[in-house]
């Protein structure tokens, strides 16, 4: 009858408004799930009379048929990637740390490369792109390839091998260049004329295509420091001179005071580690005229100059007039720097055995 039919067109009228809808629901769920392996995706809305009718009914389909139907969305957006429908999104790589040990492994393999002995290896380590190469026995500014490899074709011959014995390194951007720094020995030769060679270095390593590269070496032989060996006897002039005056607190004053002292005197059987001591020391000392003459001789340096140790011979002449005599001495002095200036942190002086 006609409420029957009535009736079925509402239930076929209702049945496609609900396939519509899914239809709508099933596409959206498609892109997100494809948004989630590509790149972000704008959507627009798609005109069309199903997806209109199916608004109202958005919010009558049950939540059985949105559970029933996610994970087929989700396995349709898995199965698209690997059958390669889309494109992973790129993953930005993590940044590497540029750090000390980062820098000396970079080092190694520039080291590493010189003892292949093979000019093109060195040379392959250094920037094709942009280049400023400052080697340390030639006067040329390298800023090619071609110049770094006749470089190191002549320098691979001398059997180099670079030891670094101080450093220092400053990242730069996002991790992507540094500038590594400090000093290095190199020994050079062969046989009986191998000898090391003090040098300087300044390295900028930059990435390029995921690669280390020197954009920048400068490398130069290190100046010569102070002569130590002159420094020391100034200091003991310094000592001596303290002796002529008379005044056991200007010798005194020469003596560290920072709780670090050992002194051994030749006269004495103290082991002195203090300024009032090593005052009433000289105190009686300086009452026999003494004055210093050095025999022999030599300087050890130790913490790039910080301190050094100066040990020999001396010759005292002690007393007055008829009764002035010499003493043949041994010593040992070790200097600090101790707010800038040098002081005496042990002196041993023993008589020197006949």
């Amino acid at each position: 009858d006609g409420h029957a039919v009535i009736t079925r067109q509402h239930h076929i009228c209702s049945r496609e408004r609900e396939r519509a809808m899914l239809r709508t629901v099933l596409l959206v769920g498609f892109v997100s799930a494809a948004s989630a392996f590509t790149s972000p995706v704008s959507l627009r809305t798609i005109p069309s009379s199903p997806a209109r009718a199916s608004r109202n009914a958005v919010t009558m389909l049950d939540a059985d048929t949105l559970l029933v139907a996610l994970p087929g969305v989700a396995a349709l957006g898995v199965s698209l990637q690997k059958n390669g429908a889309v494109a992973p999104a790129a993953v930005a790589a993590p940044t590497e740390k540029v750090d000390i040990t980062l820098a000396r492994t970079n080092f190694k393999r520039w080291n590493d490369a010189l003892q292949t002995k093979d000019p093109l290896k060195v040379a392959d380590l250094y920037s094709k792109e942009a280049l400023s190469f400052l080697p340390t026995v030639s006067p040329m500014h390298i800023k090619d390839g071609t110049n770094t490899e006749e470089y190191f074709t002549a320098f691979v011959q001398k059997n180099p091998f670079g030891t670094i014995t101080d450093d220092s390194v400053q990242p730069y951007g996002t991790g992507d260049a540094y500038l590594h720094s400090g000093l290095y020995t190199f020994e050079l030769g062969t046989g009986a004329e191998r000898a090391p060679v003090q040098a300087r270095f300044s390295y900028v390593w930059v990435k390029e295509d995921g690669s280390w590269k020197i954009s920048h070496h400068h490398s130069s032989v290190r100046p010569a420091g102070p002569d130590f060996l002159a420094v020391a006897r100034e200091n003991f002039k310094k000592w001596n001179d303290a002796l002529q005056t008379k005044d056991p607190k200007k010798v005194a004053a020469l003596y560290s005071t920072g709780g670090d002292l050992s002194f051994l005197p030749t006269v004495s059987p103290m082991h002195i580690k203090d300024g009032p001591n090593t005052e009433d020391y000289f105190t009686a000392f300086v009452q026999k005229n003494p004055f210093g003459t050095i025999t022999d001789d030599s300087v050890m340096v130790f913490d790039d100059g910080e301190a050094y140790l100066h040990s020999g011979l001396y010759t005292f002449d002690l007393g007055e007039g008829r009764k002035r005599s010499p003493v043949d001495a041994r010593f040992s002095y070790v200097w600090r720097k101790v707010g800038g200036e040098y002081k005496i942190t042990h002196h041993h002086s023993s008589k020197r055995p006949e």
